[in-house]
C-alpha cells in the first residue's frame, strides 16, 4: 500500500478520509505495483508481509511470474487472474480461494499445493504442468477441476506441432472402437482355450479361407499365444492413442461421448462401489492370456518343486524352440497386459470442461443461430420482392 493509505480494522485511511463498505474493498483490491515488487523479493518477504497485512487482498492481475521459485508462497484470496505463472515452482503454495481465471500455468509445478476454492475458468495447463497430491481439486484426464467454483484448468487445445494430437472426440472414439474390436477377438481366443479346459475335447476344428484346421489343446494354445501377443500390441497402441487424444478434449459433448463409450476398459465410473467392481472386471479382461499357461505348465512338477524335470519338459515340447520362444512370448504378453491395464486406469478420471467457457460457447452458438435466422429471413424477403417485380 502507498504510505498515505493506512488500513485500520475494517476502514482504510486515504489522506484525511476514512473509507468503509464497498469503497474499502475497492481500495484494498486496487492493482498495486508494490505487490509485484514484494513477491519478486522472495517468498519469505511475501509471506511475512501477508501475515502482517492479513486484511489486504493482494492484486497480481496480469503479473508476469514466469519461472519464479514460489515454493510455499501464501496466495490465499490473491487476484492472479491473467497472471503468467508458466514454469513457476509452486510446490506447496497456498492458493485457497485465489482467482486464477485466465492464468497461464503451463509447465508450472503445483505439487502439494492447496487449491481449495480456486477459480480456474479459462486458465491453461500443458503436459508439463505437475499437479501431484494437490488439495481441494479433482484430477481429470485433461486437467484439474475445482468443485467449489465449478471451474477447470484444461490442457491447451493446440498441442505441439509434432504430436499429431488435438481436440477431436470422433478420433478418440474411432481409436477406442478399433481397440475394442481387436481386444474382443483376443478374448474369443481365450474363450476357446477355456473350452479345452472345461469340455476337454481331443481336437477342435477352426475354419479358414480354404477349409479348416484341426488343433489339439497344446498346438492351439501356442498359436493363440502368438496371435494374442500381436492383437494386444495393437490394442495397446490404439488405446494409448485414444488416451493421448482425450487429454485435449474440452467440451461437454466430448466428455459425454468418450466418458460413456460402451467398453469396460475405457468407461469412467464415478461411484466408488462401481469403481471397485470395474477394476476387478478390467483386471480379468486384460489379463485373459494367462489362461494359456495352463497348457504349457507341468503343474505336478511345479508344485513339487522339480525344476529339473520342468526344464526337461520344456526342452521336449513339440514346439520349435519351445524352451526359449514361449518364455519370451509370455514376458512380452504380460508386459502388454500390464501396460493396457495402466492405460485403462487412465480413463478412470473424468474428462473435464470449464462451465464458464461452455456457457460462452453456447452463447456464441445462439448468437450465430440468430444471425443465420435473421439473414435467412432477409433473403426470403428479398426473394419475394424480386418475384413480385418480375411478375
Amino acid at each position: 500500500m502507498p504510505a498515505k493509505n493506512r488500513v485500520d480494522g475494517r476502514f482504510i485511511s486515504v489522506g484525511n478520509k476514512r473509507i468503509s463498505g464497498s469503497k474499502y474493498y475497492y481500495y484494498l483490491n486496487m492493482a498495486d505495483s508494490e505487490h509485484l515488487k514484494l513477491i519478486k523479493e522472495g517468498v519469505a518477504t511475501w509471506n511475512q508481509w501477508r501475515q502482517e497485512h492479513a486484511a489486504i487482498r493482494p492484486d497480481l492481475q496480469d503479473a508476469s511470474l514466469v519461472a519464479l521459485d514460489l515454493r510455499g508462497a501464501n496466495f490465499a484470496e490473491t487476484n492472479l487472474s491473467g497472471a503468467n505463472l508458466s514454469k513457476a515452482n509452486l510446490v506447496g503454495a497456498n492458493f485457497s480461494e485465489a482467482d486464477l481465471r485466465g492464468a497461464d500455468l503451463r509447465g508450472a509445478d503445483l505439487s502439494r499445493a492447496n487449491l481449495s476454492g480456486v477459480n480456474f475458468s479459462k486458465s491453461t495447463i500443458d503436459i508439463f504442468t505437475a499437479y501431484r497430491d494437490v488439495q481441494g481439486c479433482d484430477i481429470g484426464v485433461n486437467g484439474i477441476y475445482s468443485p467449489f467454483t465449478d471451474s477447470a484448468a484444461l490442457l491447451r487445445i493446440d498441442p505441439p506441432g509434432n504430436s499429431m494430437q488435438g481436440a477431436n472426440a470422433d478420433a478418440v472414439i474411432e481409436s477406442l472402437k478399433q481397440a475394442r474390436k481387436l481386444h474382443t477377438f483376443s478374448l474369443l481366443l481365450a474363450g476357446i482355450a477355456m473350452l479345452f479346459i472345461v469340455i476337454k475335447p481331443k481336437t477342435i476344428t477352426l475354419p479358414y479361407l480354404a477349409g479348416s484346421f484341426k488343433f489339439d489343446d497344446f498346438s492351439y494354445s501356442f498359436l493363440a499365444t502368438i496371435l494374442s501377443t500381436v492383437l494386444l500390441s495393437q490394442v495397446s497402441s490404439f488405446i494409448d492413442s485414444a488416451l493421448q487424444g482425450a487429454h485435449y478434449l474440452n467440451d461437454r459433448r466430448a466428455a459425454m461421448l468418450v466418458g460413456h463409450f460402451p467398453w469396460l476398459l475405457s468407461k469412467y465410473e464415478s461411484e466408488p462401489a462401481n469403481r471397485r467392481q470395474s477394476k476387478v472386471m478390467r483386471f480379468f479382461l486384460v489379463f485373459h492370456p494367462v489362461i494359456y499357461l495352463y497348457f504349457f505348465m507341468k503343474w505336478d512338477l511345479f508344485f513339487t518343486g522339480d525344476w529339473q524335470g520342468l526344464i526337461q519338459h520344456y526342452q521336449e515340447m513339440p514346439v520349435i524352440f519351445g524352451e526359449y520362444l514361449l518364455p519370451v512370448l509370455y514376458v512380452i504378453l504380460i508386459k502388454l497386459c500390464i501396460h493396457i491395464f495402466r492405460l485403462s486406469e487412465g480413463f478412470q478420471k473424468p474428462i473435464l470442461f470449464d462451465t464458464e467457457t461452455e456457457r460462452g460457447r453456447h452463447s456464441d452458438m445462439e448468437r450465430l443461430a440468430e444471425a443465420v435466422e435473421k439473414q435467412a429471413s432477409r433473403t426470403a424477403e428479398l426473394f419475394e420482392l424480386v418475384r413480385k417485380r418480375e411478375a
